[in-house]
């Protein structure tokens, strides 16, 4: 069994302009873990653990449902808080994309055909996440993370099965299965 989830990993160029985010921001000085350059990533779906059978049957699926999907640029903008500013437990950046969720829709939609992928209750915020927050945060705090601004534009070519082992250092993720968009 592997812990899996679908997921978009980041090109090096902005990996290192959120690093530089977080560095320049005051992000390291406030009660927050912060995601590792090499983990940022956009998430797609979290699979939970499955056995090499069900990874099989997940990436005919996959296949399936990006052949009609094409390269797509993302937006990145600004800060987002889960679940939001006043009480903030996850730190992000906001994605804007239609083709993004156009994707995720349909691959959840496809899904269903898997009996042992569950549904999401929430609707999907695509986000690439900063760091998780440790320790309530002074109002100051909130109101600077809340003023924080960001831009960035991304090409989407790629999206890949990424395995996730847990350790006590945190996660590790491992490439599982790339799929090109057209």
């Amino acid at each position: 069994m592997k812990r899996v989830f679908l997921g978009i990993d980041l090109p090096e160029k902005l990996k290192e302009k959120i690093q530089k985010l977080k560095m320049e921001s005051g992000l390291k000085a406030l009660p927050i873990k912060l995601v590792e350059p090499e983990n940022s990533h956009i998430a797609i779906k979290f699979l939970d653990e499955l056995s090499d059978v069900q990874i099989e049957q997940l990436d005919n699926i996959v296949n399936q449902t990006i052949a009609g999907f094409k390269s797509f640029e993302i937006k990145i903008e600004n800060v987002l808080a889960f679940p939001n500013f006043f009480q903030p437990r996850v730190l992000s950046l906001k994605i804007n994309s239609i083709n993004l969720e156009g994707l995720v829709k349909k691959l959840s939609s496809n899904f269903s055909q898997l009996d042992f992928i569950s549904d999401e209750e929430k609707k999907y915020t695509p986000h690439i996440t900063l760091g998780r927050i440790k320790d309530k945060l002074s109002k100051i705090d909130s109101e600077k993370i809340a003023k924080i601004i960001f831009e960035d534009e991304v090409i989407i070519n790629e999206i890949h099965l990424f395995a996730s082992q847990l350790t006590a250092e945190g996660p590790i993720y491992t490439i599982l299965k790339t799929y090109n968009l057209r």
